[in-house]
């Protein structure tokens, strides 16, 4: 009887010991005191990546409060609209809603875009930044004490009731954030989204851990012809100099390369980047880079272990036919309607005409959503020669052909004005305005 109650102690000592280094290694949560920059462990003796976004995930990580679990913490560096290169049409989680009243509602999906091989490059370089006797066992995303907001900084200017502001923000940080409003300037947004600075602000979450900061802004931005859109252009493989396995810009847009990164690991254990340029090499939507010629990077560096990521810098070249088919993708199917943009191109009617100021009006029945009602859009007034400007938006009915009608004004220096007194009517989206439409209209200038 002794020897089996001994027997039994013997047999229970191995799981209790078991259960208190699992205590001691039991997960909290963050600890705000306890963080690791991991970007300042990255040096390049070509390139200044100070204000640059290496990674997907931020540059700070956190430290769990227990020490000895292992854990770290992590959160998305930046969210951006959504782009899904595989897709024919709909690439972009843009969508247009038109309503009455020339109200329309506006819902886009941001993502912070996070790559497990980002998260692994971050955790490689967290343990070349630790404490020898410190184990690096995962990084986990930050747990949130409540639901992330969202922040815009240049809505206001476009007329949105903040009673349509409709945000669907996950409680998960690696989950997109769906953002959804209603205005009556959707043209003067959508140059925002092609033409400008983009809509943008901050992703704002609430961390949840030990001396965490109460809040963090996250940086988004809602732009189509955008690297950040598009993201990072990497070279996979070995075989990226060869003609038969050539880098493809997949994206709407040309885009100009200028710089090829590679990150290294060195025998020390630190981090370098190399850049190389690329001089400024411009590659078509839809076509391949040709890496032929690219002698100054070394070979051997293709097939290196030690490489932990190639990639490239680079922009987006403005493209209006590009904007122009983006923006018909996105509109259309609305109601049976595409929604169309007038293009119109001045040439030198100022200097044919001697005019101080010329002025173009346009009208159309399909600028009225409904198609029932002529609507006057913008009046454009033109001081000097040259320049392409945008009118719009016309709403055409699937089969048909977009169409309206422009009047032309001509403002003399000593104020006489001279004006046709019949509306031009044009088949399309596009005109010129030059000697001959003044001419054909304004009979003062025969």
């Amino acid at each position: 009887m002794l020897f089996f109650v001994v027997v039994g102690f013997a047999q229970n000592d191995p799981p209790s010991s078991n259960k208190k280094e699992k205590d001691e290694k039991k997960r909290n949560g963050p600890n705000g005191t306890f963080t690791y920059d991991i970007i300042s462990k990255i040096g390049s003796p070509d390139h200044d990546f100070t204000e640059y976004k290496l990674l997907s995930v931020a540059n700070t990580l956190y430290q769990d409060d227990n020490p000895k679990s292992g854990y770290f913490y992590y959160y998305p560096a930046q969210y951006s609209l959504n782009w899904v290169e595989a897709r024919q049409r709909d690439q972009y989680d843009l969508n247009v809603n038109f309503g009455t009243d020339n109200r329309v509602t506006l819902t886009a999906i941001l993502k912070p875009k996070l790559s497990i091989k980002d998260i692994r490059i971050a955790e490689t370089l967290l343990k070349g930044s630790v404490p020898n006797d410190v184990e690096v066992k995962e990084l986990a995303v930050i747990p949130m004490s409540r639901t992330p907001e969202i922040n815009f900084s240049n809505l206001g200017q476009f007329g949105v009731d903040e009673a349509s502001i409709s945000i669907r923000a996950p409680s998960d940080l690696t989950e997109p954030v769906q953002i959804s409003f209603t205005t009556t300037r959707i043209d003067d947004l959508m140059n925002m989204f092609f033409n400008d600075i983009g809509l943008y602000g901050d992703v704002v979450i609430f961390p949840n851990g030990v001396g965490m900061p109460e809040s963090i802004r996250i940086p988004f931005n809602l732009k189509i012809d955008d690297p950040r859109t598009y993201g990072r252009f990497e070279l996979l493989g070995t075989n990226w100099r060869s003609k038969e396995d050539r880098w493809e810009n997949k994206t709407d847009y040309p885009v100009i390369l200028s710089s090829l990164h590679v990150l290294r690991e060195e025998r020390n254990g630190k981090f370098q980047i190399y850049t190389w340029g690329l001089g400024d090499t411009e590659v078509p939507e839809n076509s391949s880079a040709n890496f032929l010629n690219i002698n100054s990077v070394p070979t051997w560096l293709d097939r290196d272990p030690s490489v932990k990521r190639m990639w490239m810098d680079y922009t987006v070249k403005p493209c209006r036919s590009c904007d122009r088919k983006i923006r018909d993708d996105i509109n259309e199917g609305v109601e049976g309607k595409s929604r169309e943009t007038i293009e119109i191109t001045i040439l030198y009617p100022i200097e044919f005409t001697g005019a101080e100021l010329i002025k173009l009006k346009v009208r159309s029945f399909q600028a009225d959503p409904n198609n029932k009602e002529k609507v006057d859009l913008e009046t454009l007034s033109i001081r000097q020669d040259g320049g392409d400007y945008q009118v719009g938006p016309l709403y055409v009915p699937i089969g048909d052909k977009p169409e309206f009608e422009y009047q032309i004004q001509v403002i003399m220096p000593d104020g006489t004005i001279h004006k046709s007194y019949q509306w031009k009517k044009v088949d399309g989206v596009d005109l010129a305005v030059g000697e001959s439409q003044i001419k054909e209209q304004i009979p003062h200038f025969n």
